[in-house]
């Protein structure tokens, strides 16, 4: 029996250090099959920040992109889908310079393409004959939002000729070829709309004119549509939102009317994922009957599959193994056996090989981390959902994670510091999945809270649509101080040990959360935050320029001094003289998608009325914090941050 010593919570030692989390860990995403030989690959980020494809061999795994190719692009700003494997096993892939190269994997030559100063590609699909590509094309020769320009193109790759297929409107996600090379797919929508209200899903003729022969195939009335797959038997498989939760559905060959895949015991559950960035893969047809989905209830997801002529359907991983599936996680690899990218409640992301039939060949194929630490280190997410007790009453999400470490226990009578994470978006959410960030806090002492506030995905159209037409800022904000007090009152943390901080939108929430209950929180840290939305509204990118709007404004729109004053209102730098908690601010200096300018106006304000303020600077980094070297900052200064505030 393990005595555990008795020491105050945020001194515990663990073996889970800063290098353990940050330089054994890779991002693992994006699996592709070779259509004719079942050749398997997926992308793998390096210690140099490259994004590298590696295959799937018979012994392992083996890297195939020399360096420096890197495979990553700047579509929509966040990136799109960065790659396909033609029919004859080459690669074409979009590269930082963002250029279109082809790999041969087996002698590891790389070829150029297409290169263009003002044209970005990515999200593409092989023809399964024919020498053509559909990728994405984004032409910013005026760099504007308003003026870029998007269009669904044919690349030719024997010579690198580009044809405008698909034109004339503001926006297009998951160009597809049908698996016979006869019809395409993708998803379409415009200025103001958002993707995931609005995207409609068309289907045209390949062998015909595409435009003339389009069709309207789902998406009328705001239905949000996503991730259309095309099937082994010539169905497409899509998501959409036809009630208050996005549901499965098929158009088979020849029917005019796509029908829904009605699951018993799922019908108040979500399939499918449509968010900024384009590309999702979360469910995939294996064969004529067999259909493989992570579905998500209350913030969790199950990996499940699917018998779609019976209905029927079973799940096939405990939540152990895989309870997050997210991205572009997912690929067939034959009629009963695919790949997919997860994480579980004590196991890390991978990237796993699942065969329904053979179960016993399951085999976890690469880890996003090479540290492996005691299973007794590691806290368990716990599922909270809390009644707002402030107005409008409504439902709040979270994922609590409480200390944990078989060496230590806390002082009797003591209670641990909470860390609030509030996600980027903001519509996006925070799954349950193993992290080692998370569990480098909780194996020291501190309970790490994942705040999945309204407007959250995953819990259906109205906790998503609840934070629009003028609740940004406010009740995102608000829900954070609800799970303060709830659980200070509830005498699970320290009442005056708690913290809040996030990215991106997170960063915004963690600065409105301040001004608005600065009483409540010890500290914050603001990670690529903004502070003051008219200034951002115009130099925001394409994607995300109608998004302030129809998150502050009320339905209908306004004029534009009420726009001013509104967004004024939810403005933090107007407002920073509410905030009473020490706050850092860390921010890359080429951060394309909020600009460095929001944090140094809002650390210069607060300096000027004397407030705890210090503005951290990353140099050679931007948006996402994502760089090894800017990870290991970030957790260094946040560590630093609680331990002075928290303690």
């Amino acid at each position: 029996m393990t005595i555990q010593q008795v020491a105050r919570y945020g001194d515990w030692t663990s073996p889970i250090t800063i290098d353990g989390v940050v330089s054994g860990s890779r991002a693992i995403s994006t699996p592709r099959v070779a259509p004719n030989s079942g050749r398997a690959f997926y992308r793998e980020s390096t210690p140099d920040g490259r994004g590298t494809l590696v295959e799937i061999v018979d012994d392992g795994i083996k890297e195939v992109l020399p360096a420096p190719y890197s495979v990553t692009n700047r579509v929509y700003e966040y990136g799109a889908s960065f790659y396909d494997v033609l029919p004859d096993d080459r690669i074409i892939f979009s590269h930082s310079d963002d250029s279109v190269c082809i790999l041969d994997p087996d002698t590891q030559h790389v070829t150029v393409l297409v290169k263009s100063p003002v044209l970005r590609y990515a999200s593409f699909s092989a023809h399964p004959t024919l020498p053509w590509v559909l990728a994405l094309e984004e032409d910013h020769t005026h760099d504007t939002p308003l003026e870029v320009r998007t269009y669904v193109v044919a690349i030719n790759t024997d010579n690198g000729k580009v044809n405008r297929v698909v034109t004339g409107s503001d926006f297009y996600y998951m160009p597809r070829f049908s698996l016979d090379g006869r019809q395409l797919a993708w998803l379409q929508w415009d200025h103001p709309d958002m993707c995931f209200d609005a995207a409609e899903l068309y289907v045209a003729d390949w062998e015909s004119e595409v435009e003339s022969s389009r069709r309207l195939i789902a998406g009328r009335g705001y239905e949000s549509v996503a991730e259309p797959r095309w099937g082994r038997d010539g169905s497409l498989f899509f998501a959409k939102e036809a009630g208050p939760w996005r549901q499965l559905f098929r158009l088979a060959p020849g029917a005019q009317e796509a029908e829904h895949i009605c699951l018993k015991g799922l019908e108040a559950s979500e399939f499918g994922r449509m968010g900024l960035d384009e590309g999702s893969c979360t469910f995939v047809p294996l064969s004529n009957n067999a259909l493989i989905a992570s579905v998500g209830h209350d913030g969790n997801r199950r990996l499940i599959t699917v018998n779609l002529k019976t209905k029927e359907w079973r799940q096939i991983a405990d939540d152990d193994d895989v309870c997050q599936v997210a991205g572009d996680a997912m690929a067939r690899l034959s009629n009963t056996s695919f790949l997919v990218v997860s994480s579980g409640t004590a196991t890390p992301t991978s990237i796993r090989k699942f065969d329904i039939a053979r179960p016993h060949e399951n085999k976890v194929i690469r880890k996003a981390t090479d540290e492996s630490y005691p299973s007794a280190f590691y806290s368990r997410g716990e599922n909270i959902t809390i009644r707002s007790r402030g107005y409008p009453s409504r439902p709040i999400h979270a994922f609590l994670w409480m200390p944990r470490n078989p060496s230590f226990t806390g002082p009797e009578g003591h209670l641990p510091p909470l860390i609030i994470n509030a996600h980027g978006g903001p519509t996006s959410r925070a799954g349950s999945g193993l992290d080692l960030r998370t569990q480098y806090f909780t194996s020291r002492g501190y309970a790490f809270l994942a705040l999945n506030y309204t407007g959250s995905t995953g819990y259906g159209r109205d906790y998503r649509n609840a934070l629009f037409n003028g609740g940004w800022g406010v009740l995102d904000a608000d829900d954070a101080a609800e799970f303060a007090q709830h659980l200070s009152s509830a005498g699970r943390v320290k009442p005056d040990g708690i913290a809040i901080t996030g990215i991106s939108a997170g960063g915004y929430n963690t600065l409105q959360v301040l001004t608005r209950h600065s009483s409540l929180f010890a500290a914050g840290l603001c990670v690529s935050g903004f502070s003051e939305l008219e200034l951002l509204d115009p130099k925001t990118h394409k994607l995300e320029f109608d998004y302030t709007a129809k998150l502050v404004l009320p339905r209908g729109g306004v004029d534009d001094d009420t726009k001013r004053r509104l967004y004024r209102e939810r403005s933090t730098l107007y407002h920073a003289d509410s905030i009473k908690s020490p706050l850092v601010l860390l921010h890359g200096r080429d951060d394309s998608v909020v600009p460095l300018e929001q944090a140094t106006f809002m650390a210069d304000k607060m300096k000027e009325m004397g407030k705890d303020v210090e503005i951290v600077v990353v140099d050679d980094e931007g948006h996402m914090m994502a760089q090894p070297p800017s990870v290991k900052f970030w957790l260094e200064e946040e560590e630093k941050l609680w331990r002075r505030t928290l303690l």
